[in-house]
């Protein structure tokens, strides 16, 4: 299902400038005319990526270009030309760069039997720049805020079926594809839409690109619940609706208020008003004598068989049955703790020492890091390698967070080369266990360190059956943001969380909880919404997400809290609370914090 046009990154943990980028590409329409494809490669990049909002406008965007061509093939080498001569004067025109690339001049594949295969010849384009504000980027679902729908073609083109995933369904390519006829007018548009931005004057948006207008407006519809559109193209001149609704000409769709529209106006951009967002389900569609109209859970289902056969391959029959059935089941509905008012924690004192513990190929040791710094730790890295030394003893430490990632690469599984470099080391070893054995101390091990943990048999040292971790149900890699709930619990870093919902990003292969005994010999404090995939990502017992020790003071899950911070780190985050600096994930290393100076002090 659809998130996102543009991927964006911020620079840094304190700020909120960052990087955008987007791709384009355009092979069909490069079929029928190679100078085409490029400008329609370049002008889908720029469309993806003019939704985070720029330091410069256009103007911040630098474009690589990647040459996939069939070279040294009748008439394929001027063909090339013609797509890199159009693909320069077009972003010369645009006032932006193409400092780099890649060629890939050999596209072609021959077999023993004499066939030869073609690749058809294209440009990949990538665009990148720099983003002023990583908050302000708008997203493609719609909003339920009053604000119409509108529509800008910024091809200026007629529309065209050439070179369309429709025409590509019904096995052409077509004779004659759209193209962007005027640079400056594209700019204009492209500028304007980068200030509407910067005002918060649009809530929603999206591209026009495969599948045309049509699929654009569906996309938008896919990743909200229960809401609608009505849709009136009785205002624009094309030559049927078919054309209208499949060409992919390129262009944009976007909410935005009527000082939006005042904008458009003083900036001389043809606009068309062309709907308005409902809480119906259901999109209608008038125009060219025609009313159609389209239930969203219907088409959303249609749109996701696609992923599901695909999936059977990889997930397995029954599981990949099951997401596709459950895949729109579980919207991300969160309860925040009362008392949360999004603020960064201020204190003052001594801080305590927290060691973030790493081996190779760990990651989110600086997401860690930072949480804790902005709980009031004074924090340490401490790599494997300094407690095999005996350069880290730990003995100075009251708080020890391992990692995620994919340590020794799981070449011995999840975690177990890990778990192997503290049990036959004897420093290493002895460091652990006397951490553990301390009465003034808490952990966390997050995914590959809660892989750790478990494996160590940290968190319940007392069972003779101890729990384990699993390969995910699924037999493969899952990555998503979920919903998981706190129940009334005596954790220490989670306990004034009790009662809330929150939404968590997962990334794992072997994230399943096996809990061999009955649930009450666990303390388990988190957990998903459902058994079912996709909200049970690996099929955890007890759909457990988050286990701790029976003193509350041990904390092991898979779900990457230190990677769900900030607001701006969620894939959704509440529309309301559009002042918060933080999310409440940060109040679990606050509270570790506050207990450790109640024992230290």
């Amino acid at each position: 299902l659809p998130l996102n046009n543009c991927g964006v990154m911020a620079l840094d943990f304190d700020h909120h400038r960052g990087i955008a980028t987007s791709i384009g590409q355009a092979p069909l329409t490069a079929l029928i005319d190679a100078g085409y494809g490029s400008i329609q490669a370049i002008g889908e990049a720029l469309t993806n990526i003019i939704w985070a909002p720029l330091e410069d406008g256009i103007r911040s965007v630098s474009l690589s270009a990647n040459w996939m061509w069939p070279c040294k093939n009748p008439g394929e080498d001027a063909r090339l030309y013609e797509a890199v001569k159009a693909c320069s004067d077009f972003a010369i025109a645009l006032g932006i760069n193409i400092p780099t690339g890649k060629d890939s001049l050999s596209m072609k594949q021959k077999y023993p039997d004499g066939q030869e295969v073609l690749a058809p010849g294209t440009v990949i384009i990538s665009a990148a720049g720099s983003c002023s504000d990583i908050r302000k980027v708008v997203e493609p679902p719609l909003k339920d805020n009053g604000q119409f729908l509108y529509y800008i073609n910024l091809s200026g083109d007629d529309y065209k079926l050439g070179g369309s995933s429709l025409a590509q369904t019904l096995n052409y390519i077509g004779n004659s594809a759209p193209c962007i006829k005027d640079a400056a007018s594209f700019a204009n548009a492209f500028d304007t839409i980068q200030s509407m931005i910067n005002q918060d004057m649009i809530s929603s948006g999206h591209d026009i690109s495969s599948g045309g207008m049509i699929t654009a407006i569906f996309e938008m519809a896919f990743s909200t619940i229960n809401l609608g559109l009505e849709i009136d193209l009785s205002g624009i001149m094309a030559k049927d609706i078919i054309h209208l609704l499949f060409s992919e000409n390129t262009g944009i769709l976007f909410q935005c208020d009527a000082s939006g529209v005042e904008e458009l106006n003083q900036k001389g951009i043809t606009y068309h008003r062309i709907g308005q967002v409902t809480q119906s389900g259901k999109i209608n569609i008038t125009g060219f004598n025609l009313q159609l109209s389209y239930d969203v859970s219907d088409m959303r289902k249609l749109w996701y068989k696609t992923s599901w056969l695909m999936d059977q391959h990889q997930s397995g029959t029954e599981k990949a049955r099951e997401r596709y059935e459950n895949h729109d089941k579980y919207p991300l509905q969160f309860k925040f703790p009362t008392e949360f008012n999004g603020k960064k924690v201020k204190f003052e004192g001594t801080k305590p020492k927290a060691a973030v513990i790493r081996e190779k190929g760990s990651n989110s040791e600086r997401e860690m890091a930072h949480a804790l710094y902005l709980a009031g730790f004074e924090v340490r890295d401490v790599h494997m390698t300094d407690l095999m030394s005996g350069r880290e003893t730990l003995e100075d430490i009251h708080f020890i967070g391992a990692v995620g990632g994919f340590s020794n690469s799981d070449v011995l599984g999840s975690a177990k080369g890990w778990a192997g470099a503290f049990l036959y080391n004897e420093k290493a070893k002895n460091a652990l266990h006397a951490f553990f054995n301390r009465s003034d101390t808490l952990s966390v091990g997050i995914c590959n360190g809660c892989q750790l943990f478990v494996e160590l048999g940290l968190i319940y040292p007392d069972h003779d059956i101890k729990p384990k971790m699993l390969q995910n149900d699924t037999g493969k890699h899952e990555s998503g943001f979920v919903t998981v709930d706190i129940p009334q619990n005596d954790s220490v870093m989670l306990g004034s969380l009790s009662g809330t919902s929150l939404g968590v990003w997962i990334s794992h292969g072997e994230g399943k909880f096996h809990l061999p005994k009955s649930k009450d010999n666990y303390h388990i404090v988190a957990t998903y919404v459902s058994d079912k995939l996709p909200a049970n990502p690996n099929g955890s017992d007890y759909n457990a997400a988050m286990v701790c020790s029976h003193d509350g003071r041990h904390l092991v899950m898979m779900p990457h809290i230190e990677r769900s911070i900030f607001p701006w780190n969620w894939a959704y985050y509440p529309s309301e609370r559009k002042s918060d600096e933080v999310s409440p994930w940060l109040e679990a290393f606050v509270n570790a914090r506050k207990w450790i100076e109640t024992k230290i002090n």
